[in-house]
């Protein structure tokens, strides 16, 4: 994800925490990795440290490889205050479960790391004076959102908040070809995420094309799921369309295909 798309996710995410946060901070973690390690350290923040993370009710906006070279990476996370950031980063990386848990398999991939430590409000105000990446950027953060909201709905099985942005036209092409209309979709997906066998399933490689009331957004799900107790990891490409109605976008059409 280009710098300036991270910055407006970012900025969208904390506009909707801002009323909860009054103070909060936003930290910035760049990481230099040791060469060729950066594939398996990816892989790594997403089965290990990412559970940890919700586990300990810490929020990330943002993880992944930075452009500039094939040994940077980046993590975002946010706090409410930096006194509390102190606090919560204190008891994580002395908890057990981090020590004795996927803490040496991490930080062996690590030569250095630079933090950076900024009040939110600086990031809204820098977003404010960005030039539009799209004619209507503010499409682009709405999409970007609900993305990374179907996302969030699916591993919570949440079907209230679901329902709220698919369409009342909206069919679902699963991997083999089965088209499902909206109501059998949702349906299925109240327990989905439980009988999946998936233990980690984040998103990757967003990339949003808005044609008038018409938007594709694409992403690359990276998941790891318990298969006759085998671990297995895999990947899938999903585009999902999205139609503007009544002045919302509403998502009308899910298309899946899985990476062999």
């Amino acid at each position: 994800m280009a710098a300036k798309q991270l910055l407006l996710l970012a900025f969208s995410i904390l506009n909707t925490i801002a009323s909860t946060y009054v103070q909060q901070v936003v930290e910035i973690r760049s990481y230099t990795l040791k060469p060729g390690t950066r594939d398996s350290f990816h892989q790594l923040v997403i089965d290990r440290s990412l559970p940890m993370l919700d586990r300990w009710k810490i929020r990330y906006l943002g993880y992944g490889p930075s452009l500039q070279e094939d040994s940077s990476y980046y993590l975002i996370r946010t706090y409410p205050s930096l006194g509390s950031r102190q606090a919560s980063e204190d008891a994580f990386y002395n908890s057990p479960e981090w020590k004795q848990g996927p803490r040496e398999s991490i930080v062996s991939k690590i030569l250095y790391y630079t933090t950076v430590i900024l009040p939110a409000d600086s990031i809204r105000a820098w977003v404010a004076r960005l030039p539009p990446i799209t004619a209507d950027p503010a499409d682009s953060i709405i999409l970007s959102s609900l993305n990374r909201q179907f996302i969030e709905n699916f591993i919570h099985q949440d079907t209230i908040k679901h329902s709220a942005i698919i369409d009342p036209d909206f069919v679902c092409i699963e991997s083999d070809g089965t088209i499902v209309p909206r109501a059998a979709y949702m349906h299925d997906w109240a327990d989905a995420y439980n009988k999946s066998g998936y233990t980690s399933f984040s998103i990757t490689d967003e990339n949003i094309r808005i044609f008038g009331s018409t938007a594709l957004v694409r992403s690359k799900t990276v998941y790891t799921k318990n298969i006759n107790g085998k671990t297995v990891h895999g990947n899938s490409i999903y585009t999902d369309t999205y139609y503007r109605r009544d002045g919302k976008w509403k998502c009308i059409q899910a298309q899946i295909t899985p990476v062999r």
